[in-house]
């Protein structure tokens, strides 16, 4: 074996993973994380560090379109495994990590990889209109010719209005599908860009599924609402017996956001260790160390204290201190469900950081009733 494929062997021995679970598959979820752990494959953050992409289950057609989109940003090499069933995931795995060793070995170039424009619904010869920006010849909002009567340089603009209008050059709208900056006032009235953000269906630590869009203006989101894709065929939430283990899930996903893998990997220890007879009493002890060294944390009551308050349910690092006393078993009496306009008023006005620890800091799950937005791009 020559030096080269040594060291891609060694580059790619531990890939890192981006799993994508389909709603109604927690717990198949677990033993994927419990095999990822055990292996010691780390967790992708976004597509640009994914090597390894996983689909869990079945995820609903809107949900695959937006999976399918999210693989169209895995740089090379790069591979996906859809897996089906829990007895497969080892297999489904070693089999993925060998194929991404052959494709990196192959040099591929991505010539699978869909055209920016397919994934927006257009022909790739199809041009973009780009309404918002007339390039034609006519130039009527800019007149380059030597008048300059499009563009008047004195006190009057007729040519190019620099006030709200915005007559010759619009900055807000969609240009080839994407959209666009604008302004508008801020909470102390200054006019400054705002940009529409989605949030979902797919992020680390992220209710799998649910999408918030918002406009950001500065650094905070405003104008927040949230939906869940495939809402009305989504199968229904798994409803798990086993509150201790859920609770240690939960904790296991906000750790994750928060920054703090290496507590995260012990809170999916302690979870997948208290289904097994012979390692409970280890698991237990797991489990009560990590709640106490969470609900201590100054850097964890630092980063989510203050944000997230919910009337009596508390702020967020409320909810995480709940979910420590009861990974550490105690009884703890259940929070009401919250709608998705609840969250919606929770993350409005705060920084996207902040909004991501909200959101994981709630217990959340596809609701029936709730129908998603429009087109989404992962």
């Amino acid at each position: 074996m020559d030096l080269i494929a040594r060291l891609r062997n060694w580059a790619l021995a531990r890939p890192r993973v981006l799993l994508v679970d389909a709603p109604g598959a927690t717990t198949f979820r677990w033993s994927v994380e419990a095999e990822l752990d055990r292996r010691g494959w780390r967790r992708a953050v976004s597509p640009a560090d994914t090597d390894l992409l996983v689909v869990l289950g079945g995820p609903g057609p809107a949900l695959a379109e937006a999976v399918d989109v999210l693989w169209s940003q895995v740089p090379e090499p790069r591979h996906r495994v859809d897996v089906q069933r829990a007895r497969d995931v080892a297999v489904a795995l070693d089999e993925g990590r060998a194929a991404l060793v052959r494709r990196a070995g192959s040099g591929a170039r991505g010539d699978d990889r869909s055209s920016p424009a397919s994934l927006l619904g257009k022909n790739e010869d199809e041009d973009a209109d780009d309404e918002g920006m007339d390039h034609g010849s006519g130039h009527e909002g800019m007149d380059h010719g030597s008048g300059h009567e499009g563009m008047d340089h004195g006190s009057g603009h007729e040519g190019m209005d620099h006030g709200s209008g915005h007559e010759g050059m619009d900055h807000g709208g969609e240009v080839a599908g994407l959209p666009m900056a604008s302004t508008g006032p801020d909470r102390d009235g200054l006019e400054l860009d705002v940009l529409k953000v989605a949030l979902g269906p797919v992020l680390p630590g992220w209710p799998t599924g649910l999408v918030l869009r918002a406009d950001l203006q500065g650094d905070v989101l405003t104008s927040a609402e949230l939906a869940w894709l495939d809402a009305g065929t989504a199968p229904p939430a798994q409803q798990q017996s086993d509150s201790q283990r859920a609770a240690l899930d939960r904790l296991a996903r906000f750790l994750d956001v928060a920054g703090w893998p290496t507590a995260a990997r012990d809170a999916r220890r302690a979870r997948d260790g208290a289904a097994e007879g012979a390692n409970r009493d280890e698991a237990q002890r797991l489990a009560e160390a990590l709640a106490r060294r969470v609900s201590r944390s100054r850097t964890l009551a630092w980063t989510a204290g203050g944000i997230g308050r919910r009337g009596s349910g508390g702020e967020a690092l409320d909810r995480v201190r709940r979910w420590c006393d009861m990974a550490s078993g105690q009884s703890v009496e259940d929070l009401p469900a919250m709608s998705l306009d609840g969250v919606a008023a929770l993350v409005e006005g705060a920084e996207i950081g902040s909004a991501r620890l909200i959101v994981a800091s709630l217990d959340l799950s596809p609701v029936s009733a709730v129908s998603a937005p429009g087109h989404v791009h992962a």
